[in-house]
């Protein structure tokens, strides 16, 4: 009865992904926990034996769920991370063996984003058949996006050894816009310690030069 009205809540859309992440678990972590310690001390009952394999039965539920939703979150935090990288048309074609297996997952995440939101009860959809195990192959497919994608980083690094003043996060905010030179522009001075910020021309060619005390090199 307490699995009853815990539901996943997927009324909103995440940003503009026309997809849905999982919200409402956290009620449904506290539950299995105190569900799957009650369910083994049952089964180390002395008198557990008119009931043995229903409790075991529910154990076996209870495990399953919680393994379902714990690969779950991990898909979901890898794939809320490499979602809007991979939406960018510059990063898709520097990284095409990266950007086809994120695709891959992207579309297994919304095809069962979109079978839990016509079934959210948390229960029912977390023992799903073959659930389990098709979150442990997007977390393979995600750790091997991820390794390509910081080797990728490092070579640009290896090229171009100011990179390495960047984090991760700003290296590909400036990688997945190659065609709007303006956006090295609030990462100049983490780079260029003397410089400031640059003024833009037509054709965005940099016409001025500024230091932090607001000197101009033209």
């Amino acid at each position: 009865e307490d699995w009853v009205p815990l539901r996943f809540d997927l009324s909103e859309k995440y940003r503009k992904t026309n997809t849905y992440i999982l919200k409402g678990d956290g009620e449904a972590m506290t539950l299995l926990d105190e569900h799957i310690v009650a369910t083994q001390a049952m089964m180390f009952s002395a008198f557990k034996g008119p009931f043995e394999e229903e409790i075991e039965a529910w154990n076996a539920r209870l495990m399953l769920v919680a393994e379902t939703l714990e690969e779950w979150l991990k898909v979901q935090k890898a794939w809320m991370y490499l979602q809007p990288i991979f939406d960018s048309e510059d990063i898709m074609r520097q990284l095409p063996a990266e950007g086809k297996r994120f695709k891959h997952v992207d579309l297994t995440w919304r095809q069962e984003m979109s079978n839990t939101r016509d079934k959210p009860t948390i229960l029912e959809v977390c023992a799903t058949e073959g659930l389990l195990q098709k979150w442990r192959d997007c977390t393979f497919y995600l750790d091997l996006v991820q390794k390509g994608l910081e080797d990728y980083l490092e070579t640009k690094r290896n090229s171009f050894a100011r990179f390495y003043f960047l984090s991760n996060d700003e290296l590909l905010e400036i990688l997945s816009q190659t065609k709007d030179p303006t956006r090295v522009q609030p990462f100049l001075s983490k780079v260029f310690e003397a410089m400031s910020k640059v003024t833009f021309g037509k054709l965005n060619i940099i016409v001025d030069m500024i230091s932090p005390e607001g000197e101009t090199v033209t």
